[in-house]
């Protein structure tokens, strides 16, 4: 009897799930019909967009602004996620993105029921995107349509369907942008991909960069050293199709605060960074750049605002940095802050006199695009140090708006720490020219125009060439 009532009760949650799938859509539906009907929604272009399976995910700043500028102007966004994480890592300035969120329920009986309705339907397109998959990643046939995520993307395609936009949007080249791929190829649907920062191919068995290159019709490169080596991965790219966007804030929101005087007699330097607890960020040669830098009289203090993600190789770097603090005796001088509100950062920015960046490109070939953290810092006019990692060289220039020195050198970077120390007149001057740099070209008025403008030419059919986009069955749903 305990087996036929576990049998129940997993039939049960498997209708439910259904039930609620079948809601979402319906949902869907009828918000695409009153985006029709009311006033005042005429020429508003519909967005489907998705990033990674959680939302909202603290790090991901720059993919909530770009989407929020599109809503605050006039685009109607939905945004597609799986799990709903807590809504306290999403800053309060990305509400209407919360307002916007959609989730689509990827259970096994939700997944099949939607391959089943696209293969019936659409059988030769479902074979076609096999073939090209498989092609692209190497992949078996059975392999591929036993994939969850392969599965997975036809209930993303219905909740496309249901919503019918004229453009689908994703972010980075993991599930989500291969949710929208085959969205795009099923409905006809033009799409475009940001990528934020490098690609690591072998990180994921579906991540098939060059076949996304080259099906996307808009590809949104976080700066120019993307770019390029977007481009190397699939040279016959059309260029006209992308766009180098940097990751923009708001500056409003990080107004210049920071003090360049010295601290009074007997107080410390206090030294900031804000990032991920992750290899790419360099933290242990930060924490041994203090450990040089002990000797000073006071010992400068050091806040490392951000936590460890959940995976394993997060864990060990958080793990070792612990562990690195305690063999360097500095447990009184670096404060792991964890993660903390914008309005708790803008605060430790104001009491702070240097940021400091002290990233590095790994040996599996990850590093970072343009921090916004970086930008914020910058924005709130602490002087920087950081290191040649990445795209920061884009966004500061070194002896201008702050020190810049080789990766993974913790005697480079307490010189420079100290450096900026000594010399008052340089933090105000670097500080100062940070904060008008990032204004000139790293806030949202300046840098997002040119995203809503390639979006509007490309539904209005004035995009470059787009490959073989031009396949599919259906228009709207």
């Amino acid at each position: 009897m305990t087996g036929i009532r576990c049998g129940m009760v997993v039939r049960g949650i498997a209708t439910l799930a259904v039930i609620l799938h079948e809601l979402q859509l319906l949902r869907l539906r009828t918000e695409s019909l009153l985006a029709r009907i009311l006033p005042g929604n005429s020429g508003r272009i519909r967005v489907l967009a998705t990033a990674c399976w959680s939302f909202p995910i603290y790090s991901q700043t720059f993919v909530y602004q770009e989407l929020t500028d599109l809503i605050r102007n006039r685009f109607r966004v939905r945004f597609i996620y799986c799990r709903e994480d807590t809504r306290s890592n999403l800053p309060g300035q990305f509400l209407p993105l919360w307002r916007s969120r959609r989730r689509a329920i990827m259970t096994d009986e939700v997944c099949q029921r939607a391959y089943r309705y696209f293969q019936q339907r659409y059988p030769e397109t479902v074979g076609q995107l096999v073939a090209d998959i498989c092609s692209a990643s190497g992949m078996g046939e059975l392999e591929l349509r036993r994939h969850h995520h392969f599965r997975q993307a036809f209930v993303f395609s219905q909740l496309a369907a249901a919503y019918g936009p004229d453009y689908l949007h994703s972010y980075f080249f993991y599930e989500g942008t291969l949710f929208a791929y085959v969205a795009s190829m099923l409905l006809g649907i033009p799409r475009g991909v940001s990528c934020y920062a490098d690609h690591m191919l072998q990180d994921y068995a579906l991540k098939l960069v060059p076949l996304h290159l080259e099906q996307c019709r808009l590809v949104v490169a976080t700066s120019e050293r993307i770019k390029g080596e977007l481009v190397a991965l699939a040279p016959g790219t059309h260029h006209g199709k992308f766009v180098v966007k940097p990751n923009a804030i708001n500056g409003s929101s990080f107004p210049p605060v920071a003090p360049y005087d010295d601290p009074a007699t007997g107080d410390p330097f206090r030294l900031v960074c804000v990032n991920r607890i992750e290899p790419k960020k360099g933290l242990v040669y930060l924490v041994e750049a203090l450990g040089i830098l002990r000797g000073a009289t006071p010992c400068p203090k050091l806040q490392i605002i951000g936590g460890a993600d959940n995976d394993p190789g997060s864990r060990a770097y958080g793990d070792l940095l612990r562990q690195r603090i305690d063999e360097l005796g500095l447990n009184d001088t670096v404060v792991l802050a964890g993660i903390q509100t914008e309005t708790a950062i803008k605060k430790i920015f104001s009491q702070s006199h240097i940021y400091v960046a002290p990233f590095v490109e790994t040996e599996y070939g990850d590093k970072d695009g343009i921090p916004t953290s970086l930008l914020e810092a910058m924005a709130s006019g602490l002087p920087v140090v950081a290191t040649n990692a990445g795209s920061i060289g884009e966004v500061m220039e070194d002896g201008v708006h702050g020190i810049i020195v080789g990766q993974r050198d913790a005697a480079a970077l307490a010189a420079a720490l100290a450096s900026l120390m000594a010399n008052p007149e340089q933090r105000a001057r670097f500080g100062n020219n940070g904060a008008k740099r990032i204004r000139e070209r790293f806030v949202v008025s300046v840098s997002e125009e040119a995203y809503r403008s390639r979006i509007r030419r490309l539904v209005d059919g004035g995009a470059p060439n787009p490959g073989n986009s031009e396949s599919g069955n259906l228009r709207h749903e």
